[in-house]
């Protein structure tokens, strides 16, 4: 019997679920620096694939819109009012959302993606059922790796 690698990475205890454009991705709790109001966004012309960029703490965010296939948007929904702050990611960024909840581990069966859901570079790194529900799993890492690859 495969192992299922969805059960070898340490998740965390707790998820943040982003809400945007009718999709729900779980972020380990652990990944995420804070969460801020979008008020503050400085629009800057697009650099790397970012609308905007936010100043916390003497740092610089460069801020990702996401459609609900995971690719970047060029200009930022008006309805996207949330900027999530990943942490231990260079460079810094945050990623722009409608809504978020907190989802403790224990409410979720993690399972690994299927084959024809899986592509080369996918931030997709597992499955959540929550509920009746489907959620997708992701990291800061992994959505890093494309921001900086340029293919999210």
């Amino acid at each position: 019997m495969e192992n299922n690698p969805a059960q070898l990475v340490d998740w965390s205890t707790h998820f943040i679920a982003l809400v945007f454009d009718g999709l729900s991705l779980l972020i380990p709790q652990s990944d995420v620096y804070s969460l801020e109001p979008t008020v503050d966004i400085i629009s800057t012309a697009s650099h790397n694939g970012s609308v905007g960029q936010l100043e916390q703490s003497g740092n610089m965010w460069y801020l990702y819109a996401l459609s609900s296939e995971l690719n970047l948007l060029n200009s930022c929904p008006e309805t996207y009012h949330i900027a999530l702050l990943m942490k231990n990611v260079q460079p810094a960024f945050g990623l722009l959302c409608e809504q978020v909840d907190t989802i403790d581990r224990n409410q979720i069966s993690i399972h690994p993606v299927p084959s024809a859901m899986k592509t080369e570079n996918s931030p997709l790194l597992a499955l959540a059922l929550y509920g009746n529900e489907v959620r997708y799993i992701s990291s800061a890492s992994a959505l890093s790796r494309l921001l900086t690859q340029g293919q999210i």
